[in-house]
């Protein structure tokens, strides 16, 4: 009677506490965190990064690009962090990173200067693209 449903209870607790929510909300926090680190890079180092931007993109100067791109990780982040609009904000952060491996990464992969680190770049990139999917698709907002 009550042992059994303490067992019961027991059980619930532990799957939904220790084995799904909460590693699950840890591993959110910490991609957020890295990807406001991330931001805040953008912003510090904007004038470096800039160098990066893809000269076809050249109507708006590359320092604006990296504070954009810089903008959308912290927004990102915040989503994650306050637990709001997470879905959204997961396929467009997934997006953004998808197309940096695109753009930036995949053209310097025949660069025998740049090419090993071409790859690990976009191979980075994508990961984290994957991660932000894996968040918007576990989240119900």
């Amino acid at each position: 009677g009550n042992l059994m449903n303490l067992c019961r209870l027991r059980s619930l607790i532990y799957t939904f506490m220790i084995k799904n929510y909460i590693p699950s909300n840890v591993a959110r926090m910490v991609f957020a965190a890295s990807m406001a680190l991330f931001g805040v890079f953008h912003f510090l180092g904007a004038k470096d990064m800039a160098g990066m931007v893809p000269a076809y993109l050249g109507f708006i100067p590359g320092e604006i690009w990296v504070y954009l791109t810089g903008l959308g990780l912290l927004g990102a982040a915040a989503s994650f962090i306050l637990d709001q609009k997470v879905k959204l904000a997961g396929y467009l952060l997934a997006l953004m990173l998808v197309l940096f491996a695109l753009m930036l990464h995949v053209p310097c992969l025949g660069d025998a200067a740049k090419g090993q680190l071409a790859m690990i770049m976009m191979l980075k990139d994508l990961g984290l693209a994957m991660c932000a999917v894996l968040i918007a698709n576990a989240s119900e907002n």
